[in-house]
């Protein structure tokens, strides 16, 4: 009876996780608050659960049943035969930015993900699916006209860009082990969301129009990905796993409107619009997802401690969205990380079943801002918390550092936090006694 009582409450989780999920989607919103998110496709959120981000993120080199692996599609049949895996999660970010001319700060907490896992047919298979964010778009300025002969024959100008929402993901990964060394996997990714970008032009006096412009790109459509495991065992308890993906260039579909209004400023607010100067559905388009790759190493004693590495590498520098060239360049991350568990089966001390985690990053990020890269360093801590007969609790938390180089331009610190909730429900076990 208990039994059913827990797989209700998993089902519960999962149905609720997801229309929550779609709603936060759906909705108008900022996700991150960065000038870095002017270009391109936003700024690319961070991939990967609690357990992975409390370690600097890496994920390529661990093979892990307690823990759904987002990335690499090999991973999903490193399954218990009889286990169903939930992951639901949230997010707390903070960022505090700075430049020459002001300081702003940004603080926002969101449903982050959902994901489930389950083998199939025995041992060899396993299957996982999730949704969790791709790329956010954030940012809030204003520029002043310097053009000293516009000024003198129109007056003050100001041009104001705001934009807001981004892309999340849908994932499908298919992972099988013919041989207990060697696993395989393959991935479907389905990219949907609208990114938003207003761009007003506002004149000091009433004699001119105002301009209002907004840009939309509403993304829907498919990409893959190919994963490898290959694992060496040292002994009887100590391990080393090297882990690939490769994911080709993808076209990805979409459409494009532009909504521009005239607005007048000396008339009362219910009839200030005057007329929708153009409205039109630009059509369907299509930018280019690059070769994007990951590899990563880790070396690990069963229930006990494991450290690895990754390397990510992906050049956008030649990708065009609606046909304009966009800020974007080379992006790779390296990532450092490591857990260690006292002693997972203690009886006695709650404390040392806790497994620890800690982690470095170095980022180059693909979005360019001036014609220069934006690079990335964070520190990452994170620790679980096992409960005995549901699952895991997971928190992470992360420091990170993003800058232009030299420190030139907008300086960015943020403090980010997830938490993440695993539940393991035995679905597949056969009772022979009730």
């Amino acid at each position: 009876m208990q039994t059913w009582q827990n797989k209700g409450i998993a089902l519960l989780c999962g149905v609720l996780s997801t229309v929550l999920l779609a709603h936060a989607q759906t909705g108008s919103s900022l996700g991150t608050s960065t000038p870095y998110s002017l270009y391109g496709l936003g700024d690319f959120a961070a991939q990967g659960a609690s357990t992975q981000l409390g370690m600097g993120g890496i994920q390529m080199g661990i093979r892990d049943s307690r823990s759904i692996d987002f990335i690499n599609p090999a991973g999903a049949s490193a399954r218990d035969s009889l286990v169903f895996v939930v992951d639901i999660g949230g997010e707390m970010r903070n960022i505090y930015s700075s430049s020459s001319a002001s300081k702003t700060s940004f603080n926002t907490a969101n449903f982050r993900h959902i994901a489930i896992a389950f083998p199939m047919r025995g041992t060899r298979w396993g299957l996982n699916l999730g949704v969790l964010p791709y790329t956010r778009v954030g940012y809030e300025m204003e520029v002043r006209e310097t053009n000293q002969s516009i000024i003198n024959s129109v007056g003050d100008v100001r041009y104001q860009y705001r934009g807001e929402d981004g892309l999340s993901q849908m994932f499908l990964n298919l992972g099988y082990t013919p041989i207990p060394q060697l696993s395989f996997g393959v991935g479907a990714k389905y990219y949907f969301g609208t990114i938003n970008r207003y761009y007003n032009t506002l004149f000091a006096g009433s004699a001119y129009l105002q301009t209002y412009s907004q840009n939309s790109l509403q993304v829907n459509d498919f990409a893959f990905v190919l994963g490898m495991h290959y694992v060496k065992k040292l002994s009887t308890n100590r391990r080393i796993v090297a882990g690939l993906t490769v994911a080709p260039p993808a076209k990805i579909n979409a459409t494009e409107t532009l909504v521009a209004t005239n607005y007048d400023p000396s008339r009362a607010s219910s009839t200030a619009y005057v007329d929708t100067a153009y409205n039109k559905g630009l059509g369907k388009t299509t930018f280019k997802m690059p070769l994007q790759m990951n590899v990563g190493l880790s070396l690990a004693q069963t229930d006990k401690w494991l450290v690895g590495a990754d390397f990510a590498f992906s050049d956008w520098s030649k990708t065009e969205i609606a046909g304009r060239k966009n800020e974007m360049g080379l992006g790779y991350d390296i990532k450092l990380g490591g857990a260690f568990t006292p002693d997972r089966y203690s009886v006695r001390y709650y404390g040392s079943r806790i497994t620890y985690r800690a982690g470095l990053r170095y980022s180059q990020s693909p979005m360019r801002y001036n014609n220069k890269s934006v690079t990335e360093k964070a520190a990452t801590l994170g620790m679980c918390f096992p409960l005995k007969g549901i699952g895991d609790l997971n928190f992470s938390a992360e420091y990170m550092h993003r800058a232009l180089p030299g420190n030139s331009g907008v300086q960015e610190h943020g403090v980010n936090f997830t938490i993440s909730l695993t539940l393991f429900e035995y679905w597949f076990m056969k009772y022979q006694y009730e």
